[in-house]
């Protein structure tokens, strides 16, 4: 049960921030602040069950590899989500670096969240990595994954 809270946990650490757009940042500007400040609105959304927000961001493809190594993918996402299990009440996203390459971006970076699963406290930490592709003038995840570390 604690597995599939921190995996689930983990999947919210992809993403959120201050923009104003509803679905992606169109490419301009910076890109490694773009992305930076998607990481930021997807987690911001997940505050503030915003999930439609959440879903943009999400390639309809996407996918992670949780911490027990299973796949996930955005539809399930978004059936746990539903399911109201879990209640997020801090998220912080930090150490981010962005690797550009064109249409295609990698973030890394450095996540806690704290909560309540089903009732029980549950704090998770993570080093995540995010793929982004840019489509139509913006960009969107298309896979994820993390790994849970001690701080």
């Amino acid at each position: 049960m604690k597995k599939l809270l921190i995996s689930l946990l983990f999947t919210i650490v992809i993403l959120q921030s201050l923009s104003s757009s509803v679905v992606g940042l169109p490419q301009s500007g910076d890109v490694a602040q773009q992305l930076m400040d998607l990481e930021q609105r997807l987690a911001k959304s997940i505050l503030n069950s915003d999930f439609e927000t959440y879903s943009a961001i999400l390639a309809p493809e996407w996918t992670t590899i949780d911490l027990t190594g299973h796949i996930l993918t955005k539809s399930q996402l978004l059936q746990e989500f539903a399911a109201k299990d879990r209640l997020i009440e801090e998220a912080k996203i930090d150490e981010m670096k962005v690797k550009d390459f064109g249409d295609v971006a990698v973030v890394t970076g450095h996540s806690t969240f704290k909560g309540k699963y089903k009732g029980q406290p549950v704090t998770v930490v993570l080093r995540f990595t995010d793929v982004f592709v840019k489509r139509d003038d913006r960009w969107l995840v298309v896979a994820s994954q993390g790994k849970q570390v001690r701080d």
